[in-house]
Formats: C-alpha cells, structure tokens, sequence
C-alpha cells in the first residue's frame, strides 16, 4: 500500500489549489476554487480518506445542504453557483485520479 492512500482529501486538496496556483491561475480563480473545496471539505471532514470516499458519498454531497444551501441565511444557491462546485470536485477528483492518490473516479452515476 504506497503513502498516497491514505492521504487525507484535506492534503490532496492543498496539493491540488498548489497544482492549480503552479499551472499559473489567476488569483481570482484560486480564490473561487478554494471556496468551493471549502464547501467539500464542511461535508466530508477534512481528515476523511480520499479512497473511502464512493460513489454513493459523492451523490449524497449532491444533495446536501452544504452544498445547495447558503450558510448565513439558508436560501438557495443559485444552479450555477452549485454546478461550479461541482465541476471543480470533478476536476479535483480527476487531478488526484492523474496523480494516482486513487484509482477511478468516485462519481455517482448520472441519471
């Protein structure tokens, strides 16, 4: 078993926005993508396994209010806001995939 499979999705998450920032992203965008990862991390925990996370977890994220719900009132994101999230834990998932901190991608099946 190599080191990478137990790393936490809080370490892989700061690997990743390292990644993003090397590659050369504007300031703005490593500030909107941090946001979102912040998102991930208020469910998942920061000290929860990259490799334990499935499927069925990704899919109950989808539906959670962490995600489709604003902290300080409550209300709604707006679709687009939620979609961004999602694309970037896609993305992030994809990097650590690449990076080989897991073997496939743990995506719930779209309907």
């Amino acid at each position: 078993m190599s080191q990478k499979s137990g790393i936490t999705l809080q370490a892989v998450i700061e690997h990743y926005l390292k990644s993003l920032e090397e590659a050369g992203k504007s300031p703005r965008t490593l500030y909107t993508y941090g946001k979102d990862c912040q998102q991930i991390l208020a469910y998942f925990g920061t000290d929860k396994k990259l490799t334990n996370i499935l499927p069925a977890h990704v899919a109950k994220f989808y539906k959670s209010d962490e995600l489709l719900k604003i902290p300080k009132n409550g209300k709604d994101r707006a679709a687009k806001t939620v979609n961004k999230t999602k694309l970037v834990f896609r993305c992030m998932l994809t990097w650590a995939m690449e990076q080989s901190y897991i073997e496939g991608l743990p995506l719930p099946k779209a309907k």
